[in-house]
C-alpha cells in the first residue's frame, strides 16, 4: 500500500481503538502511529514520525522488543507478553508484530499492535493476594471451612480434614460432604439434602461410619459464587466440648459399667443407627457357655472378672469401626460395619470362638471356657434392631443345640419348630423377669361326697401378644433351659401365700400340691429356699403336698432319701404323681416316706372300656391303702367314671367332670360359695 494511502487509513481505523498501533519500517522506526501513541507520549502525530521506541517510549521497551521486531521482518508472526519494571515503566504489554509484504513478496514494513495488560496484571496481583489471606485465614480459624460445589468437596482447610477424620485436605477434596454428615435429629445421612439447606442455616450433625472418627459437629451453610456459578461455604463447629456433659449422661444410659462396652440399650440404638444409614454389616451374638458354673462355684467377682478379660480381648482383635456391646450376665454381641468380604463376618466368629477358647487366669487356676455364636447380616436377615438382635439370638441358640462352641449363620431354613422353642425360651426368661406367669388351681373332690377337699397348683402363662400358652410347650424349654428352678420358685411363692389366706379365712379343707420338676428335686438348695419360704409365709406345712415322678425320685436313692426325708422333716406331705407310667419296680413305695399316691388319667380313660382296667385301678388302690397312702384318681371325665372311683374306695378324684383348671380369683368364688366348716 503506498505511503499516502497508509497513512490516510491507518489512523481512520486504529485511532479509537485503545491499543496501540504502529507501523516500524526496517530500522524500527516509526512511519504511521495511531492517536493512542500520541495520549502515551505526549507528543503530536508529526512528531513521532521517524522516531523509534528508544526515543519515546525509553531504551529499556525498546531493547524488549528489539528482537522480536527482527524475527517479524524475518516473516515470523510475532505474539507476546512482557513485563517493564524499569524505573520508567512498571507495566506489563501484550503485544502482536505481522510482517507487510510488497508485490515482490518483500517486507518493508511490520505492524505493531500492543496492549497494556498492567490493570489485568494488578487484578491478578490482588487476587493472589486475596487467595494467600484467605488461606492464612483458614489455617487460623478453630472452625472446619469446605467449599462445595454440588455436594462434592472442592475447597478444605486442615481443620475440616481433621474433624471429618481424614488425614490430608488433599484426601478430603472430591468427597461428598453430604455422605460424611449425619442429621443429630432424624439420624440419616444428609446426603443431596445438603445442597438444599438455605443461607446461613445451621444443622446439628456427626459423622458417618464413613469417616474414621466420631464427632457431633454443627454446620452453618453460606451461598456463594465461584466463577460465577453457584456453590456452598460449610463451617464446621467442634461442638464435642458443648456436648460432653450430655454425652456423660448417655454414657451412663447406654455404656455397661462393669465393661465399659455398650449395654443392650445403647447396642440397641447404635444398630438401628446404621440400619437407617442403610450400612451393610455382620452382627455376632455370643454366649459364654456353662458361664453360671465359675459365678456359683468360684463367687461372682471372679465371673466379673472373666467378662471384663473378654471386653478387653474383644478390644484387641477387632478393627476400630467394630461395635461392641455387653448384653447381659454371659452374652456379648458385634457389630461389623460394611464387611470388607462376605465371608469376613464367618472369619471374625471363628476368631472370637478361638479367642474365648484361650484359658482364663482365675484363681490359682486357669479355666478354659467356650461360647456359642449367632450371625445376622444387613440387609438380609432383617430391617430393624429389634428383629435382627431376636434372629442371632435364635442363630446362637441353635449354635448351642448343635454342640456348642460354634458359630451358626441364621437361616429362614431353620425349622419353625426350633425357631418356636428357643422363641418361647427368650420369652419364658423375660415372663419370669416381669411377673408375667400365673397360678391356676384345679380342685380336688372326695371320692365319697364329691365336696372340695384340696387343689392342685398349676402354672399358667399368658403371653402379651399370643395369649395363653400351653404348659406342654413352656414347661420342656423351662426345664431344657434352665429356668425351671426359677419357675417353681415363683409358683411355690404364691401357692404358700394363697393357701395361708384360704386357711385363715376357712375357704378350703385338704391339702394343695405342688409339682417338684426332676430339677428342682435334684438341687440340695431346694430344701433351705422351702424352708426359708415357709417362715416368711407362715404357711402351715400340713396343708401342702409336693408332687413328684417316679423318675425324679429313682433318679439317685441315696440323694432321695435324704430330699424325702428333708422335705417330711418340714412337715410337709410327699405324692407321687402319675403312678404306674414310670418304672415297674414297686419297692420304693415301701423305701421312701410317701404319703399320696395319684393313678395316672391314661389308667382313668379307658376304665369303662377294657374292664381289666378296673382290676388293675383297684389292685392300685388297694396297694396304696395297704402302705398307709391316700390315693387321687386325676384325669376323670364322665360321672361312670367317678362313681366307679368311689366304690373302689379311692380317696380323692380330680379331673374336668369337676372342675377345671381356674384362676385363684374364679377359685375364690367357688370356695366361698361351697364353704363348710371344717370336720
Amino acid at each position: 500500500m503506498p505511503t499516502e494511502q497508509l497513512n490516510y487509513w491507518f489512523p481512520l481505523l486504529t485511532d479509537n481503538s485503545p491499543f496501540l498501533f504502529a507501523v516500524l519500517d526496517p530500522n524500527h522506526r516509526y512511519l504511521v502511529v495511531n492517536s493512542r501513541y500520541c495520549e502515551v507520549s505526549g507528543m503530536a502525530r508529526e512528531e513521532l514520525i521517524g522516531r523509534n521506541d528508544s526515543e519515546v517510549l525509553g531504551q529499556a521497551y525498546y531493547d524488549t522488543l528489539r528482537p522480536y521486531y527482527e524475527r517479524a521482518f524475518l516473516g515470523e508472526s510475532v505474539e507476546g507478553e512482557v513485563v517493564l519494571n524499569d524505573n520508567r515503566h512498571d507495566t506489563s504489554l501484550h503485544f502482536s508484530l505481522a510482517p507487510l509484504r510488497d508485490q515482490r513478496g518483500n517486507i518493508p514494513y511490520i505492524v505493531l499492535h500492543s496492549a497494556d495488560t498492567s490493570e489485568r496484571q494488578v487484578l491478578v496481583n490482588s487476587l493472589q493476594e486475596l487467595e494467600h489471606q484467605l488461606e492464612q485465614l483458614n489455617q487460623l480459624i478453630t472452625d472446619g471451612s469446605c467449599i462445595i460445589e454440588g455436594d462434592l468437596i472442592i475447597s478444605a482447610n486442615e481443620t475440616a480434614a481433621r474433624l471429618l477424620g481424614f488425614e490430608s485436605v488433599q484426601a478430603l477434596i472430591g468427597e461428598e460432604l453430604g455422605r460424611l454428615l449425619i442429621d443429630s435429629h432424624t439420624q440419616r445421612v444428609l446426603g443431596s439434602q445438603i445442597t438444599q439447606l438455605g443461607h446461613q442455616e445451621q444443622r446439628q450433625c456427626q459423622t458417618s461410619p464413613r469417616c474414621s472418627t466420631e464427632k457431633s459437629l454443627q454446620i452453618t451453610v453460606s451461598d456463594i459464587a465461584l466463577l460465577g456459578s453457584p456453590a456452598k461455604l460449610i463451617l464446621l463447629h467442634d461442638n464435642s466440648e458443648q456436648v460432653s456433659q450430655q454425652g456423660q449422661v448417655e454414657q451412663l444410659v447406654h455404656t455397661d459399667p462393669l465393661t465399659g462396652l455398650y449395654n443392650r440399650h445403647g447396642f440397641s440404638r447404635r444398630l438401628e443407627q446404621l440400619i437407617q444409614q442403610k450400612t451393610p454389616l455382620v452382627m455376632l451374638y455370643l454366649d459364654l457357655d456353662n458361664f453360671k458354673n465359675i459365678n456359683d462355684s468360684l463367687g461372682h467377682h471372679i465371673g466379673d472378672r472373666v467378662l471384663q478379660e473378654i471386653a478387653q480381648r474383644l478390644r484387641r482383635l477387632l478393627p476400630e469401626r467394630a461395635v461392641i456391646g455387653h448384653l447381659s450376665g454371659d452374652e456379648f454381641a458385634v457389630i461389623l460395619p460394611e464387611p470388607d468380604h462376605p465371608r469376613m463376618g464367618e472369619q471374625l466368629a471363628q476368631q472370637i470362638i478361638a479367642l474365648i477358647n484361650q484359658p482364663f487366669d482365675l484363681h490359682h487356676f486357669s479355666k478354659h471356657l467356650a461360647c456359642s455364636v449367632g450371625m445376622v447380616s444387613y440387609p438380609g436377615n432383617g430391617n430393624d434392631a429389634r428383629l435382627l438382635l431376636q434372629n442371632a439370638d435364635t442363630a446362637m441358640y441353635e449354635a448351642k443345640n448343635r454342640g456348642r462352641n460354634r458359630m451358626v449363620k441364621f437361616s429362614e431354613e431353620m425349622s419353625k419348630e426350633a425357631r418356636m422353642q428357643l422363641w418361647l425360651e427368650i420369652e419364658l426368661q423375660k415372663a419370669l423377669q416381669q411377673n408375667g406367669l400365673e397360678v391356676w388351681y384345679q380342685p380336688k373332690v372326695g371320692a365319697r361326697d364329691f365336696v372340695i377337699d384340696g387343689a392342685e397348683a398349676l402354672v399358667r402363662w399368658k403371653h402379651p401378644v399370643e395369649g395363653y400358652i400351653s404348659p406342654a410347650q413352656f414347661i420342656p424349654v423351662a426345664e431344657r433351659s434352665g429356668l425351671i428352678e426359677q419357675l417353681g420358685q415363683v409358683v411355690m411363692r404364691e401357692v404358700f401365700t394363697t393357701v395361708r389366706q384360704w386357711k385363715q379365712q376357712g375357704l378350703l379343707n385338704g391339702r394343695v400340691a405342688i409339682n417338684l420338676s426332676p430339677q428342682q428335686f435334684g438341687n440340695p438348695n431346694l430344701i433351705s429356699f422351702v424352708e426359708k419360704l415357709k417362715q416368711a409365709t407362715g404357711v402351715d406345712p400340713s396343708d401342702i403336698t409336693f408332687e413328684l415322678t417316679e423318675s425324679a425320685v429313682m433318679s439317685d436313692s441315696d440323694h432321695t432319701i435324704q430330699m424325702l426325708n428333708a422335705i417330711k422333716k418340714l412337715g410337709f406331705s410327699l405324692s407321687i404323681d402319675d403312678f404306674g407310667t414310670g418304672y415297674s419296680s414297686l419297692s420304693y413305695l415301701a423305701r421312701f416316706p410317701l404319703d399320696e399316691l395319684k393313678i395316672d388319667r391314661a389308667f382313668i380313660k379307658d376304665i369303662e372300656a377294657i374292664p381289666k382296667q378296673v382290676t388293675l385301678i383297684e389292685n392300685i388302690i388297694n396297694l396304696g391303702k395297704a402302705l398307709s397312702m391316700s390315693i387321687v384318681a386325676e384325669g376323670v371325665e364322665t360321672r361312670q367314671q367317678a362313681t366307679l372311683l368311689s366304690n373302689l374306695n379311692c380317696d380323692s378324684i380330680q379331673g374336668f367332670y369337676f372342675y377345671k383348671p381356674q384362676p385363684k380369683h374364679e377359685l375364690d368364688a367357688i370356695l366361698l360359695e361351697h364353704s363348710r366348716p371344717n370336720s
